[in-house]
């Protein structure tokens, strides 16, 4: 990625600047934040048509139709651009705490843990957004980015 993401931190000494050479941190934010949108909008699908349609509310016709023809839509497109951010999430952890560590900021994650375990969550799924915020909350503690 291009420019690099800078912090200034103010001890009561002095001040030093730290540089880490990646923008990859935004697409870990970004899947993040996909994710729980995602389960935001797949636990309002369920309550809106699926609940309804079980327990025999409206018009069973109209609404397992369009209901469901809507909320099928909506589930492929999030599918899709879900199993995009799942494969990415993996490399941008990897490659960004690779330039973590190689900045020398005080923290040094593993980047093959960090990636594993995002691999790990192409299998279980909660674990994706778990480990993209934990990474970008020690990562703002040390760098001060995002």
């Amino acid at each position: 990625m291009s420019s690099p993401s800078t912090t200034r931190t103010a001890t009561a000494s002095h001040t030093t600047d730290r540089y880490v050479d990646s923008e990859w941190w935004k697409a870990i934010a970004l899947a993040g934040a996909f994710f729980v949108f995602a389960y935001v909008v797949g636990l309002l699908l369920f309550l809106t048509v699926f609940v309804p349609a079980v327990i025999g509310l409206g018009d069973p016709a109209g609404l397992l139709g369009v209901g469901f023809g809507l909320a099928f839509l909506v589930f492929v497109l999030l599918a899709l651009v879900g199993l995009v951010l799942s494969l990415l999430l993996p490399v941008a952890l990897y490659f960004d705490a690779q330039a973590v560590t190689e900045a020398n900021v005080g923290w040094r994650p593993d980047p093959t843990l960090f990636a594993g375990v995002a691999a790990l969550g192409l299998f279980v799924q909660i674990v994706q957004p778990a480990v993209a915020f934990y990474y970008l909350y020690k990562r703002r503690q040390a760098v001060g980015t995002p």
